[in-house]
């Protein structure tokens, strides 16, 4: 069975802060409730069990924000994304894979890589990988949706099944979220928030400075990111605006509209384009949301910037290949009959 211990896990207090307070972790006995863990923290992944005897892992997990970080140390085994499964996933998320004892090898883009103690890796939930990992591998799975990244789309096909080697902002990074989510930092001082924005653009950077390394032209710029990302918050601050465009950004941001244009070109993204999908993606959160299960779909499109449900569903139709309705609906039901 599965045995509990401290470690931390997420809640979001009711004026929208982060906070983070100590759960339950799990000791998983057999690879029927090692699927069941996988199935729950990673959907939509085929299993491969190589122990050899009785599947045995120690699990952890915490959330925060739009993000989540697990540490993992478990048997030998592979998890394999087809692209069936791929198409079924309604999300994009960035899974960073930071290594501490054992090995893994995680394949993407026609691209193998074997990463050992102190490296990381890289891969895309939108599109076919497979990880596998030897017997008593440890080892952490950051993932973040695309946006948390800006101009992750023009980097991606470049970095996924790379080693990205041993980066110190990146060992930093892991550093900080180890910290924070066992710190109980809550949202009312915003220290938590703040770490949470630092984090973001430290892992952005260090994509960007891994794909320039590979023979992109580099963003690896401070001044780029620290402005992407301030336009970013400000969209989060005013998603509830529908009046909200990209000539409030270039004023929140202090610059032309054609010198906005430009600053996101850079990464390949339009501000129309980051407003779009930050409403979407901060929609479907709420969709997913089990604290919340009877919130009105219509204000849940009207909370996030929307004018009208029939638009917003519309919209998030063609983003997520499913209505809000059909998407609460996957969403909510294993957990309402578990």
């Amino acid at each position: 069975m599965i045995g509990m211990n401290a470690v931390p896990s997420f809640s979001r207090p009711a004026d929208g802060g982060v906070m983070f307070r100590l759960g339950p972790s799990e000791s998983v006995h057999g690879f029927g409730q090692w699927k069941d863990f996988v199935n729950n923290n990673f959907p939509w992944l085929e299993h491969r069990n190589y122990s050899g005897g009785l599947f045995e892992a120690e699990v952890s997990a915490f959330k925060f924000g739009d993000g989540a970080l697990t540490m993992i140390n478990a048997d030998a085994s592979e998890v394999i994304r087809t692209r069936h499964l791929a198409d079924r996933s309604e999300s994009g998320y960035i899974k960073l894979v930071w290594q501490l004892s054992g090995d893994i090898q995680l394949e993407q883009d026609n691209r193998l890589c074997h990463i050992t103690p102190g490296q990381t890796t890289v891969c895309d939930s939108t599109r076919p990988y497979r990880i596998r990992v030897s017997d008593s591998a440890h080892f952490a799975v950051l993932m973040l949706p695309h946006v948390a990244c800006p101009g992750w789309e023009r980097i991606s096909q470049k970095l996924c099944g790379q080693q990205l080697g041993d980066s110190a902002t990146l060992r930093a990074t892991f550093g900080a979220l180890m910290a924070l989510s066992g710190a109980g930092l809550g949202g009312k001082d915003g220290v938590g928030e703040t770490v949470l924005h630092a984090v973001q653009s430290m892992i952005t950077s260090s994509l960007h400075q891994a794909a320039s390394e590979l023979g992109l032209p580099s963003l690896n710029n401070i001044r780029l990111h620290d402005r992407l990302n301030r336009a970013q918050q400000h969209i989060l601050d005013h998603i509830s605006d529908p009046g909200l465009d990209p000539d409030d950004l270039a004023s929140a941001l202090c610059m032309s509209r054609r010198s906005l244009y430009m600053l996101f070109k850079e990464c390949r993204l339009t501000p129309s384009k980051m407003i779009h999908d930050l409403r979407l993606e901060r929609s479907r959160q709420a969709l997913d949301d089990s604290s919340r299960p009877n919130r009105k779909i219509t204000g849940i499109a009207f909370d996030h910037g929307f004018n009208d449900c029939a638009t917003f569903s519309r919209l998030f139709k063609v983003q997520y290949g499913l209505t809000p309705s059909e998407y609460r609906l996957r969403a909510l039901s294993p957990r309402l009959s578990s």
